[in-house]
């Protein structure tokens, strides 16, 4: 049958991205769905579809690479020009469109920051302690023994497969009642012939190496292995009633059987013995306390592998620390129910005020550049404002980005505000002198002292 000729715009539009959009993902569960705090225009943690933009020539014609121009009037309202498209031809023959601003801007805002995306400590104390500690080892989600999901032969990458983000089976952890006994019925329960062949496999092993190392200890010829269809009903009836004996043991083999999300041991005491003091291995896999992330660990915001990077002044030379950014008290420290944690805004993301012995916790405040985080300032505007130093970021398993900060030198700080032309600079009224003696050192300090995109004044103060 000969096959029919398509024309130059269907063979456009087959080869167009528009159409290869990716399928939106599943919407995050909303913890605030029967509390007063329920908005339908709030946030989500993580986007789930994806965001599309265009150029302003053409956004002022509706002209997104749709099938129909968009309404003018609902498109140009927005400073940005990011949508996120619902549905590309809907059953009224519309297009159903948001607006995409909301994490297109937290995107660009955080890429501003210049952190990447680390990975989870397995140890949730060990964790707890590194967010609050700037020089703690940091492990990039893009290292080739955490950021992969085929694995190949286990045999070669049995140390890597519980490292993994992906796998096809759920965290039973994080299922309810209801969603782990239809999971058993639909999805366990039509599988237990194949369990069973597949612990025949496990018992052949075994088996087989058994009885190669009696014939290494007695000297002789490595008998012939055994296969899985020659172990009888008996044998396998055994091995199971050890393996009812092991909790850790079976758990593992029924995790490895079902590629089931990694969990924390079962009946775990001190030592990681089990009940039959037999020691197992306790789960290596950053999100076996808290469950997998919905996507990448990286979730796209950052491609960098590392943070060691010097920030070049074009005055005072290499610095220290990297160009800290402007961060806002949003929840103060005294509430009306009590005494709670402050948080501060960081580019848009919601951030613990940084611990320890810093300025923003002393009581008593004798420098400008310090602020009370007991009491909300609402006469001042814009609501009270600190410097601080982005050092760890992170994605939990509910997609949520986990920054924390620390405050930086006073000399970084200092340089920081000289380049938005806030404050006096380093050396205070004594450069200013020393830039009227000179034409040459005040005109390169015209020309550098105000970058073309601040951490101030642009993307990273929201």
């Amino acid at each position: 049958m000969a096959t029919r000729s398509v024309s130059p715009g269907g063979a456009l539009l087959r080869s167009s991205r528009l159409f290869s959009l990716p399928a939106p993902l599943p919407p995050p569960s909303n913890p605030h769905a029967n509390t007063r705090w329920n908005s339908d225009t709030m946030t989500t943690p993580y986007p789930t579809h994806q965001v599309i933009t265009t150029v302003s020539t053409s956004r002022k014609n509706g002209d997104w690479g749709l099938k129909r121009p968009l309404p003018l009037r609902s498109t140009t309202k927005s400073t940005v020009a990011m949508l996120r498209v619902k549905a590309i031809d809907t059953m009224d023959q519309i297009t159903d469109y948001s607006s995409g601003a909301d994490h297109g801007i937290t995107l660009l805002k955080f890429q501003e920051l210049g952190l990447p995306i680390v990975t989870r400590d397995a140890n949730a104390a060990k964790e707890r302690a590194n967010l609050h500690t700037p020089d703690a080892p940091q492990k990039s989600v893009f290292e080739d023994d955490i950021d992969f999901t085929a694995i190949g032969d286990m045999k070669e990458r049995a140390e890597l497969i519980d490292k993994r983000w992906k796998f096809q089976g759920p965290w039973l952890a994080g299922m309810q009642n209801g969603e782990f006994q239809k999971y058993i019925e639909k999805q366990v329960r039509p599988r237990r012939a194949q369990f069973r062949m597949f612990l025949r496999q496990k018992l052949a092993e075994e088996m087989n190496a058994d009885a190669k190392a009696k014939a290494m200890d007695a000297g002789d010829e490595e008998p012939n292995p055994i296969r899985p269809k020659d172990i009888s009903e008996e044998q396998l009836t055994n091995y199971l009633r050890r393996l009812r004996e092991s909790n850790s043991t079976l758990f593992q083999m029924v995790s490895q059987f079902l590629d089931l999300a990694p969990l924390k041991p079962p009946n775990v005491v001190v030592d990681n013995l089990d009940r039959q003091g037999v020691k197992v291995d306790v789960s290596s896999n950053p999100y076996a306390e808290n469950g997998p992330p919905r996507t990448h660990p990286s979730a796209g915001l950052s491609y960098l592998r590392t943070k060691n990077y010097i920030d070049n002044h074009p005055i005072y030379g290499p610095q220290e620390q990297i160009k800290p950014v402007v961060a806002r008290l949003v929840k103060p420290r005294r509430q009306m129910g009590g005494i709670e944690t402050p948080k501060f805004g960081i580019a848009g993301i919601i951030s613990d005020v940084p611990l320890g012995d810093v300025r923003s916790n002393q009581k008593f405040s004798g420098s400008k550049n310090q602020i009370s985080v007991d009491n909300l300032e609402v006469e001042v505007p814009g609501g009270p404002k600190m410097w601080v130093l982005p050092n760890r970021a992170n994605i939990d398993s509910e997609g949520k980005i986990l920054l924390k900060a620390t405050l930086p030198k006073l000399e970084v700080e200092l340089v920081a505000k000289e380049l938005i032309g806030e404050g006096e600079g380093i050396f205070g009224k004594e450069r200013e002198a020393d830039t009227v003696k000179s034409s040459e050192p005040a005109l390169a300090r015209r020309q550098y002292s105000k970058p073309a995109f601040s951490s101030a004044k642009g993307y990273g103060v929201r």
